[in-house]
C-alpha cells in the first residue's frame, strides 16, 4: 500500500519550529525515507485491521514494520494520524479496483452497465470490509476522524456525480433530478447496504443485493422508466 512520494495526506501543518515536525509537514527526502513511510502505512494497515483502531499502539505498527518507535515519529506524529492516512490510502486503492473490477462489453444496455459497477463496487467491498467498519467506528470518535470519514466517502460521491452528470447530457438519465443530492442518497444506499451485509454480517444472498441495488439504482436515475421525465421534458420516448 504505497503512499505516492510528496504526499501531504495525513500530515498536520502547524508552523510549529519543532524540528521533527517539520520533516514531517516537509516529507521523506530520500527514497530510502519514502520506502521507511511506506513501510510504516503497510505495517499500520496490518495492524489497525488485526486488532482494531481503539486497541492498536504505536508500539504495535514498529512492531509490525520492524524499526525503532522514534522513527515512527519521523513520519508521523500520532496513531490518529496515521490511521487517517491509512484510510485515504485504501479508499484511493477501492476506487481504482472498482474501476478495474467493471468489465463491460460495448453494446451493454444501461442497465448492465449499472449492474456491473455495483458487482465491482461490491466485491471491493468485501475485500475491505474490516477497514471500512474501522472508519465508520472511528468516525464516531472526534470532529477530526468524523471529517475524515466523510472526506473518504466523497472522493467516491464525486466520481459517480461526474458519471451521472455525463448520464444526464446524453440523454440516457433523468435530466430533471440533482446530481449531487441522487449520488448522495444512491451511495448511501449501496455503502449501508454492503456494511450490513458484509461488515455487520446479516446473511443477504448476493444476487438478492445486487438485483435490488440495480433496480433502484436504474429507476431513480430514470433508465428502467424513462417515458415520464423524457415527456415532461418535452421529448418523445426513445
Amino acid at each position: 500500500m504505497a503512499s505516492r512520494g510528496g504526499s501531504t495526506r495525513g500530515r498536520r501543518v502547524t508552523g510549529a519550529s519543532d524540528p521533527q515536525q517539520q520533516r514531517r509537514e516537509s516529507g521523506p527526502q530520500t527514497d530510502k525515507g519514502q520506502q521507511r513511510r511506506d513501510q510504516l502505512l503497510e505495517a499500520a494497515h496490518t495492524v489497525f485491521e488485526r486488532k482494531g483502531f481503539v486497541d492498536a499502539r504505536v508500539a504495535d505498527i514498529v512492531a509490525e514494520a520492524r524499526v525503532a518507535q522514534g522513527t515512527f515519529y519521523s513520519y508521523f506524529d500520532s496513531k490518529d494520524t496515521i490511521f487517517r492516512e491509512v484510510c485515504e490510502i485504501v479508499v484511493e486503492r477501492m476506487m481504482a479496483d472498482v474501476a478495474a473490477a467493471t468489465v463491460v462489453p460495448r453494446e451493454a444496455s444501461m442497465r448492465e452497465r449499472i449492474r456491473a459497477g455495483l458487482r465491482g463496487y461490491i466485491e471491493v467491498y468485501r475485500e475491505n470490509a474490516r477497514m471500512i467498519a474501522l472508519m465508520e467506528q472511528v468516525g464516531t470518535f472526534t470532529p477530526e476522524m468524523r471529517e475524515t470519514r466523510l472526506h473518504v466517502r466523497e472522493a467516491w460521491l464525486a466520481q459517480l456525480e461526474r458519471v451521472l452528470k455525463r448520464q444526464q447530457a446524453d440523454g440516457i438519465a433523468d435530466p430533471t433530478l440533482d446530481p449531487f443530492m441522487t449520488v448522495q442518497v444512491l451511495g448511501a444506499m449501496a455503502d449501508h447496504t454492503c456494511y450490513v451485509w458484509l461488515s455487520l454480517g446479516k446473511p443477504f444472498e448476493e444476487e438478492d443485493v445486487l438485483e435490488s441495488l440495480t433496480t433502484v439504482w436504474a429507476r431513480t436515475i430514470g433508465v428502467d422508466d424513462s417515458t415520464s421525465w423524457r415527456t415532461a421534458a418535452g421529448t418523445a420516448p426513445a
